[in-house]
């Protein structure tokens, strides 16, 4: 194994516990604090864009971003590590976590354990699973066999 690559799965497993550990941050965080900066995000938003929105549409799209992206990392990680595309594994992992992290929040002053919660969190990681599979399929296609440079 080269060491381009060796570093490639260090930096892909990294960046998963580092996305993991943000979101255990954010879920640390007692109820008044987590709507305190959904109004920072909204008044950006406002501020930038013009456009209003919920505190409720804001917490609700950062639940799905969030486990997007995890799922996206999981991926990433699983693709550097095995050479393979692991979509199931990295939906999977990514629900579990999503499930842990609203148990943690059962703990946390202010918050709840929420079943709507899981179920948004894991519609971000099916939309990644999608997506990528969607441009998987096309690369596939345009590029055949594993080993043939892919010249769109």
């Amino acid at each position: 194994m080269s060491n381009k690559r060796k570093f490639l799965i260090v930096l892909s497993w990294t960046l998963v516990v580092a996305c993991m550990v943000t979101i255990f941050m954010l879920s640390a965080q007692p109820a008044n604090a987590s709507s305190e900066a959904s109004g920072s995000c909204i008044q950006w938003i406002y501020d930038l864009f013009g456009i209003s929105l919920s505190q409720h549409f804001v917490r609700k799209t950062a639940h799905a971003l969030e486990f997007c992206g995890l799922c996206l990392l999981f991926n990433l990680a699983f693709g550097a590590t095995t050479l393979k595309f692991k979509p199931l594994i990295s939906f999977i992992l990514t629900v579990l976590y999503a499930v842990s992290d609203e148990i943690h929040q059962m703990f946390v002053d202010g918050r709840a354990c929420m079943f709507k919660d899981v179920l948004i969190d894991s519609g971000g990681a099916a939309v990644c699973i999608i997506v990528l599979s969607i441009v998987y399929l096309i690369y596939k296609k345009h590029c055949g066999k594993r080993g043939k440079v892919c010249q769109f």
